[in-house]
């Protein structure tokens, strides 16, 4: 986290509110009181990072660091400061007691961005979930999202569309799931944000995490991050500006919600809403159980081969020296350097960041002519038959 002073009290008492009795939080440099505030708090463990947050995968390194020292074999909850996460029950014991019941590990929840009224207006300090919402009221409803299957862990894809139409920007389609209750085994790894995990059986129960990102004071944040180049990038800058100038629309594309009691009046609730969705499309049991036996399925074994091809295709393997040099210099943000993970990754997952790094885009004149070659042999092929 980082300058989050107006949403940590908040923050602090609906966590507290649900069971969770210690806190470790990662202050990536607050100059806005919110040390001081966390300072004053006895169940709070602060660890202060100055820099480094690209090379230690967007910070993910520093989650799975303080995973595996403090939170082994038991049921820990990774959230970022403006996320609030709705559990099935009301408590956390009452959540993880339908989790061990069920032989799950983890809980899928959406990622549900709320809005306030104005982008512009000054930050509002809010002491609690319902003061938060009710400064922050416009939720994106389920029919805003695109649910899809997907060939890799966790095998289900909720994207939104909402920032994409707020901003004009058609095709940009937000992962907007996270995994943030687990049960931490030994094993256990984040792979990219709390996205993505090491493969676990999952609740065919689902949670909601709410994203109080676009609250008041969101103009002000937007500039200050500026300040960090460590953390924002061209393309998130010029959509959120979008985002600022187009908020007027909100009205198409949100809902209004009073309290969080009355969220289970919204669409994510109905029956074809997502919470039954989510029972009939989880994979998840059956994939752990093909892991625990060996066994691999033909998807699985397709992904590997193609990911060793590409790691060992002559125009990857050149590049790589001068990408380690610029990663460890903290020039390259970690997506364009994926061999920086000292754990195993997911297959396709690995792909993804190779296919949608700028070097494989940049060092596509190399593969061009093994491309041409390929297409005049399959030519010839076609000729013979």
């Amino acid at each position: 986290m980082r300058d989050e002073a107006d949403i940590l009290p908040a923050f602090l008492h609906h966590y507290r509110s649900i069971g969770v009795t210690c806190f470790y939080i990662i202050d990536t440099g607050s100059s806005d009181g919110s040390l001081q505030f966390l300072h004053q708090q006895g169940d709070v463990q602060l660890y202060e990072k100055n820099g480094g947050y690209p090379q230690a995968n967007a910070g993910v390194d520093w989650v799975n660091e303080i995973g595996c020292k403090y939170c082994k074999d038991k049921w820990t909850t990774v959230v970022d400061a403006d996320e609030f996460l709705l559990l099935p029950q009301p408590t956390m014991d009452g959540t993880t007691s339908i989790l061990q019941n069920e032989l799950a590990f983890a809980l899928y929840t959406p990622l549900i961005d709320f809005f306030c009224d104005d982008l512009t207006s000054a930050p509002k300090c809010a002491m609690d979930l319902d003061e938060l919402i009710s400064n922050t009221p416009n939720y994106v409803p389920f029919s805003k999202f695109h649910a899809e299957p997907s060939l890799a862990f966790p095998f289900f894809e909720l994207r939104s569309s909402a920032r994409a139409e707020l901003s004009g920007k058609k095709n940009y389609h937000v992962r907007s799931y996270k995994i943030p209750l687990v049960y931490w085994q030994s094993d256990f790894q984040y792979l990219r944000s709390t996205h993505l995990c090491t493969p676990v059986p999952l609740s065919d129960t689902c949670g909601h995490l709410f994203h109080f990102k676009y609250r008041s004071g969101f103009e002000k944040r937007l500039l200050k991050e500026l300040e960090n180049p460590d953390r924002m990038n061209a393309d998130v800058y010029r959509i959120s500006k979008a985002i600022i100038r187009n908020q007027k629309l909100l009205p198409q594309h949100t809902t209004v919600l009073r309290n969080k009691d009355t969220f289970k009046d919204s669409d994510w609730y109905s029956n074809m809403g997502f919470t039954a969705k989510w029972k009939e499309v989880n994979r998840s049991k059956a994939h752990y159980f093909n892991l625990l036996t060996g066994k691999k399925i033909t998807t699985d074994s397709t992904l590997e081969e193609n990911l060793v091809r590409l790691t060992n295709s002559l125009s990857w393997r050149l590049t790589r020296p001068l990408r380690s040099l610029l990663f460890k210099h903290g020039l390259l943000r970690h997506e364009h350097f994926p061999e920086r993970a000292n754990f195993k990754q997911a297959s396709a997952e690995q792909t993804i960041a190779i296919y949608e790094s700028f070097w494989w885009l940049l060092t596509g004149l190399m593969r061009l002519p093994v491309a041409l070659y390929r297409a005049v042999l399959w030519y010839k092929f076609g000729q013979r038959n």
